[in-house]
């Protein structure tokens, strides 16, 4: 069984991943798009994982695409300064 960690949270199977990631991929790459940030597949993976736990409480689109910006400028101030 795959476990892949969503902060507090594990995705216990492949096929939950992949509903997540089918699920919110369409906002994801209208915000990548939007904001021009230049995301590649594994990337958009990575933020929407990232934000999953947050989206599965967001009430519209609009709360979710904040959320997706959120995640994405945490993840490359995280990216551009790595801890120790």
């Amino acid at each position: 069984m795959e476990r892949t960690s969503v902060n507090d949270h594990l995705i216990e199977d492949a096929g939950q991943r992949q509903r997540l990631l089918e699920g919110w991929l369409p906002l994801a790459q209208v915000a990548n798009q939007g904001y021009g940030w230049g995301l590649d597949a594994a990337a958009l993976e990575r933020l929407i994982i990232s934000a999953a736990p947050a989206l599965g409480l967001a009430r519209s689109s609009f709360e979710a695409y904040a959320i997706l910006w959120g995640v994405y400028t945490r993840l490359r101030r995280d990216d551009l300064n790595p801890g120790p």
